[in-house]
C-alpha cells in the first residue's frame, strides 16, 4: 500500500488499514513511516515567534501505524503518541503474549495506557504487571475525579478493593503516593477518607488495615509518606481493645529512625497505659530508644510514662532506670535534667572547651591574594584523554576537567582516533539530541571531531561560551594556540606561564589572548611583567599593561580584558582602561519582595556594573543567554574567575529562592572552592555559606556546613560575620533547622559558634517560631565554657516572659 493512502483519516482508521496488511508488508513500510514521523514531528517555527510540530496530524497518523509495525523491543515505542486506550488495546491484541508483555511494561507509565493494560490483565489477555509504574497508575486514575467520591469509584472499579492491599504496601514516589495525593484534593477524594468509609461499611477489613499501617511504619518509609499511615491509623480511631492488641507494634516503633513515628508510638503507648491495658515490661524494653532519640517532647513523654509505670510497680525500677539512663544522652538539657533528677545522680560536668580565639579575618587586597594552590592535572596521553572525555560524557559538570582536556588534547601528538573509538556511540547519541544541553553537546562534538568524524564546528556566540567554542574549533581544525589554557583549578592561569606562551606565539588570536587575560592570577605578576619586557607582536603592550606596565591607547576587546585583569574589582572596564578604575566594589544583602512581589534574597554590588561592548569580559558583564543551555554554572565559574563574588551572590539568591531538592545543583558551582582552595570569603561568600545553613535542600546544606568547618579550621571565616549574615535571612530562618547545623560546627568550634549565635540572636524577634532551639544551643555552649554572651544579647533576653520553652532557655542563658 502506498504511504499516502495508508496515512489518511483518523488514527483508528490508519490502524485498521495497517493491521489488514500482511506482516511482511508492514515490516517493509518501517523506513518510510519512520521518515514521515520524524519529518512531521520536527519542532519548527510555524510563524514568527510561534513554534510547534511541522505536521501534527500526519505525525499522529505515522505514530499509530508504527505501533502496529515496529518490533516490541524497539525503544521508539515509548516515545510514540497514543491516540486512545482503545488503539493501544487493539495494538496489543494483535501481538503475541510475550510481545504484549514487553510493550505493556514499556508503556504502563503512559497516561493513556494504564487503563487499557489493566483491562486486558483482568480479561486474561495479558500477564499481570506489578511494577512501580503500574502502581503509580492508580493515583492517576484516582485523580480523574469524575464527580464521584473516591470510595464510590473504588466500589465500582473491578478488583480495586483486592488490589488495594498491594497498593497500600507500596511507598511510591513523587506525586504517586498516598501522602502526596491526599495533600492536594478535597476530603471526599482522599484515599484516607475512602478507606475510613469502606472500613465502616465492612468492605475493607478494619483489623487488617490497622495492622498494615503499623507494619508500614516499621519499614521506615520517607517521613512525609510514613506520616500518612500514622495519620490513617489515628483516623480509624482504634478502640481500647484494638490498641491493647497492637501495643507490641507500638513498642517496636519506638526504635524507628523517624522522629514523628517515634512520637506517634510513645503517644499510643501512653494512651494504652491510661486505658489500663499496658504491658509494662514490653513498654520499658523499648522506651530507651525514645528517651534518647530526637525530639524533646517525645523524650519527656517517654520519661513521664516510665515514671507512671515505676510508681505503680516498684519492682520494675531496674528496667525503668535504663530509660532514664538513655535520656542522659539526649541533646535537650531539660530532658537530661529530668533524667538526672529521677536517677538522683550528679550530672557530669560538661567537657571543657579549648578557649581559642577567632578573630574576624580581613580579606587581603586583590593583588595580595593567593590563587595558584591546586595545579590542574593535564591528561597527556591518548588513554588519559579518552578517560577524561568519557568522564565528561557521564558527568559534564566537571568544569576544571574540561579545561584540562582542552589543553591536553593539544599536547598529544599521537593519533587519538583509536583511543576515542569506544566513546563514539555515546557521543553520537548526545550530539544528535535535538534539545541537548550546551556543555554535553560541546563535549560530544569534541569527541566526534577528535575521533575523525565529520561534525559541524561550534557556532561562534558572545558570552562565556565564546572562548570555549573558539578553542574547540581550533582544536578540530588543528590551529590551536592554547596560550589561555588554565594552569590551576578554578580556571586560573599562572602569569609567568602565560607570558612564556606569548613569547612562543606572539601572533596568537585575540580570542585566546582575551581569554588568557581574564584568567590571570594575582600571583607571580611581578615576575611575569619582568619577563614580558621581551614580548613582541600586536599584543605585547596590552599584556604588559595587564601585568602592571605602562598605559595603552587601545580600546578594543583585548585592551578591555587587560583592564579587567589589572583592575578586576572595577565596575567599569572602559573607565579603568582610561585610568579611572573607580571605587572598589561593596556588597549588601537583604531579604524582601522582588519586582514580582516574591520573597527573595538580593545580594547586590555598588557601584553598578557598566558593560562595554565586547564578546566576553566575564559573567558580571554578560547579558543572560537568550537560549536554553541547561546547567552551565560550573563552567561559567571557571570561565570567569575574577567574578567569584558575583557568582557566589547569584548562587546564594538562587538557593534561597529555589529551596527544594530538584533542579540544577547550583551549589556545585560556588561552594567547592572553599573546600579545595580555602580563602577568606567576601560578603557574598559569607552570605552563601549562611544561606546553605538554613536550607531544606540537603546537598547544599551539607556542602555549606563542610565549607564553614573548613574555613573555621583555618580561621578564615568570621564567626560574627556569619551570625550577621544569618540575621539577614531572619524573615525565612527556621531555628529548628539551623540549630542542628550550628551544633555540628559547635562540636569542633564551640567558641566560634557561640560568637555566631551572639551576633544572630539579638536580630531575631523573641516571638520568632522555634527560637528556643538556638537559645538552648547557646546555653549549652555557655555551660561548656565556650564564653559569655554580650550585653546586647543579655538585654534582648529580657524580652522573654512566661514558661515557654524559649523563655526557659532564655532564663538559663542569662544566668
Amino acid at each position: 500500500m502506498h504511504l499516502d493512502a495508508l496515512l489518511t483519516g483518523q488514527p483508528s482508521e490508519v490502524l485498521t488499514r495497517t493491521l489488514e496488511l500482511p506482516r511482511a508488508e508492514r515490516k517493509a513500510l518501517i523506513p518510510e513511516l519512520m521518515a514521515a514521523f520524524k519529518d512531521s514531528s520536527e519542532f519548527v517555527e510555524i510563524e514568527p515567534n510561534t513554534y510547534g510540530a511541522r505536521n501534527p496530524l500526519k505525525g499522529q497518523q505515522a505514530a499509530t501505524a508504527l505501533w502496529a509495525v515496529l518490533p516490541a523491543s524497539d525503544p521508539l515505542l515509548r516515545r510514540l503518541w497514543i491516540a486512545s486506550p482503545t488503539i493501544l488495546e487493539r495494538v496489543l491484541q494483535d501481538r503475541s503474549l510475550a510481545e504484549r508483555k514487553t510493550i505493556a511494561l514499556r508503556m504502563i507509565g503512559h497516561r493513556t495506557a494504564w487503563e487499557a493494560i489493566r483491562r486486558m490483565i483482568l480479561d486474561g489477555d495479558l500477564d499481570p504487571i506489578r511494577t512501580p509504574e503500574y502502581h503509580a497508575g492508580w493515583f492517576r486514575w484516582a485523580g480523574r475525579f469524575g464527580g464521584k467520591p473516591l470510595a464510590e469509584r473504588l466500589r465500582t472499579e473491578p478488583e480495586a478493593l483486592t488490589e488495594l492491599w498491594e497498593l497500600l504496601e507500596t511507598e511510591g514516589n513523587g506525586d504517586a503516593s498516598f501522602a502526596a495525593f491526599d495533600k492536594y484534593v478535597r476530603d471526599e477524594d482522599k484515599w484516607s477518607t475512602a478507606l475510613l468509609e469502606l472500613t465502616t461499611t465492612g468492605e475493607v477489613d478494619r483489623t487488617r488495615l490497622l495492622d498494615l499501617t503499623l507494619d508500614i511504619l516499621a519499614r521506615d518509609f520517607a517521613a512525609f509518606r510514613a506520616q500518612w499511615y500514622a495519620a490513617l491509623h489515628e483516623t480509624l480511631a482504634p478502640t481500647p481493645d484494638e490498641r491493647a492488641a497492637s501495643q507490641s507494634h507500638y513498642a517496636r516503633l519506638c526504635g524507628s529512625g523517624l522522629p514523628r513515628t517515634v512520637s506517634f508510638a510513645v503517644k499510643a503507648l501512653s494512651l494504652v497505659d491510661k486505658q489500663g491495658n499496658l504491658d509494662d515490661e514490653v513498654a520499658l524494653q523499648h522506651l530507651p530508644a525514645a528517651a534518647a532519640g530526637r525530639g524533646a517532647a517525645t523524650a519527656k513523654l517517654a520519661l513521664k510514662l516510665t515514671t507512671r509505670i515505676t510508681d505503680r510497680r516498684p519492682e520494675l525500677t531496674d528496667l525503668a532506670n535504663e530509660v532514664f539512663e538513655a535520656a542522659l544522652t539526649h541533646e535537650a538539657s531539660d530532658v537530661r535534667a529530668l533524667a538526672t533528677a529521677r536517677l538522683g545522680v550528679t550530672p557530669d560536668a560538661p567537657t571543657a572547651v579549648d578557649v581559642a580565639e577567632y578573630p574576624e579575618p580581613v580579606r587581603p587586597p586583590w593583588d595580595q591574594r593567593t590563587t595558584l594552590t591546586n595545579p590542574l592535572d593535564i591528561p597527556d596521553t591518548p588513554a588519559t584523554i579518552a578517560e577524561a572525555l568519557s568522564s565528561l560524557l557521564a558527568d559534564p559538570d566537571q568544569a576544571d576537567l574540561l579545561l584540562a582536556v582542552l589543553d591536553g588534547a593539544h599536547r598529544v601528538t599521537d593519533d587519538l582516533k583509536d583511543a576515542l573509538k569506544p566513546l563514539v556511540k555515546r557521543a553520537t547519541k548526545i550530539e544528535g539530541e535535538q534539545y541537548a544541553a550546551a556543555v554535553p553537546k560541546l563535549v560530544a562534538k569534541l569527541v566526534l571531531g577528535l575521533s575523525g568524524r565529520d561534525v559541524d564546528h561550534p557556532q561562534q556566540v558572545d558570552g562565556w561560551r565564546h572562548p570555549l567554542h573558539h578553542r574547540v574549533t581550533a582544536l578540530l581544525e588543528g590551529t590551536a594556540r592554547p596560550v589561555s589554557a588554565a594552569t590551576h583549578q578554578g580556571g586560573w592561569l599562572d602569569p609567568v606561564v602565560f607570558v612564556t606562551r606569548m613569547l612562543e606565539h606572539p601572533e596568537a588570536p585575540e580570542e585566546d589572548v582575551a581569554d588568557a587575560l581574564l584568567r590571570l592570577a594575582p600571583d607571580t605578576r611581578t615576575e611575569a611583567l619582568s619577563l614580558a619586557s621581551e614580548l613582541t607582536g600586536p599584543h605585547a603592550d596590552t599584556v604588559r599593561y595587564a601585568l602592571g606596565g605602562p598605559a595603552i591607547d587601545d580600546t578594543g576587546w583585548t585592551a578591555l580584558a587587560a583592564a579587567r585583569a589589572r583592575y578586576p574589582e572595577s565596575a567599569d572596564p572602559a573607565a579603568a582602561l582610561g585610568g579611572e578604575p573607580g571605587p572598589s566594589l561593596t556588597w549588601t544583602a537583604k531579604v524582601g519582595p522582588d519586582k514580582y512581589d516574591l520573597i527573595s534574597l538580593s545580594v547586590k554590588q555598588a557601584p553598578e556594573t557598566v558593560s562595554p561592548k565586547a564578546p566576553w569580559l566575564g559573567i558580571r558583564f554578560d547579558a543572560p543567554d537568550p537560549e536554553w543551555l541547561g546547567f552551565t554554572d560550573c563552567h561559567e565559574a571557571v570561565s570567569s574567575p575574577y567574578d567569584r563574588d558575583y557568582l557566589e551572590a547569584s548562587v546564594a539568591g538562587n538557593l534561597f529562592f529555589n529551596d527544594y531538592e530538584v533542579g540544577y545543583p547550583v551549589e556545585k558551582a560556588a561552594l567547592p572552592p572553599f573546600l579545595d582552595s580555602p580563602s577568606i570569603p567576601g560578603h557574598p561568600g559569607t552570605m552563601l555559606i549562611a544561606t546553605t545553613l538554613v536550607l531544606k535542600r540537603p546537598t547544599a546544606a551539607q556542602l555549606g556546613t563542610d565549607a564553614a568547618l573548613t574555613l573555621l579550621d583555618r580561621r578564615m571565616l568570621g564567626p560574627r560575620a556569619l551570625g550577621e549574615a544569618l540575621a539577614v535571612l531572619s524573615p525565612r530562618l527556621v531555628p529548628t533547622r539551623l540549630a542542628p547545623r550550628l551544633a555540628v560546627l559547635a562540636n569542633e568550634h564551640p567558641v566560634a559558634t557561640l560568637s555566631t549565635l551572639d551576633a544572630l540572636l539579638p536580630r531575631l524577634e523573641p516571638a520568632h517560631r522555634g527560637v528556643f532551639a538556638l537559645l538552648e544551643l547557646a546555653a549549652d555552649l555557655v555551660d561548656r565554657g565556650a564564653g559569655t554572651i554580650s550585653a546586647e544579647t543579655r538585654d534582648w533576653l529580657a524580652g522573654f516572659k512566661g514558661s515557654s520553652k524559649a523563655a526557659k532557655a532564655a532564663s538559663r542563658l542569662s544566668r
